[in-house]
């Protein structure tokens, strides 16, 4: 280029106007996942991920209660909670977890996409046993009385029972539960 011996700066105030495209899409997307499956009494770690980068901190509202703050910069934010815990009457069982509300982010427009996040919560095996006790002593043609009773892997009573439990003896007799 040409060199200037003195170039001075125009002092003219110049006006620039920017103008929004009507039916241009400006919208971000917000997805929330979680792992397909976990056990009982484990952790839940729920992801949210931004199709583009926060301008300020986006805190988002979980419907189980739980939040997630996606730092300005940022396109991912994450809560861990810990899965429903170990019970012996049930089985598999899913959960889904949503997005309520979102605050912050400086977007345009925010959409929450899908459906929420859905986990399997695996069950897990519960030991638990009968436990048959016995009258200790009983006088000849006297009745012995037999309990059983339901103890966990730990040794603590089972008394939340929601069906009869029978337990067959040996000799034909029946003890419900």
């Amino acid at each position: 280029g040409e060199h200037f011996e003195n170039l001075v700066p125009g002092t003219t105030p110049v006006s620039t106007t920017v103008t929004d495209t009507p039916g241009t899409d400006n919208t971000t997307t917000v997805t929330l996942t979680a792992p397909s499956d976990v056990n009982e009494g484990g952790q839940i770690t729920y992801t949210a991920t931004l199709s583009n980068k926060a301008g300020t901190d986006v805190t988002l509202k979980l419907d189980n209660g739980s939040s997630i703050t996606i730092k300005a910069g940022d396109t991912v934010g994450s809560v861990t909670v810990a899965a429903p815990g170990d019970d012996v009457f049930i089985d598999k069982s899913t959960q889904t977890v949503k997005i309520t509300d979102t605050t912050g982010g400086n977007f345009e427009k925010l959409e929450v996409a899908g459906d929420g996040a859905t986990t399997t919560i695996n069950d897990t095996i519960d030991k638990v046993d009968v436990v048959l006790t016995a009258t200790t002593t009983v006088g000849e043609g006297g009745n012995i009385v037999y309990t059983a009773s339901l103890v966990d892997k730990n040794g603590a009573a089972v008394t939340n029972i929601t069906n009869p439990l029978t337990v067959t003896l040996d000799n034909g007799q029946t003890i419900t539960i």
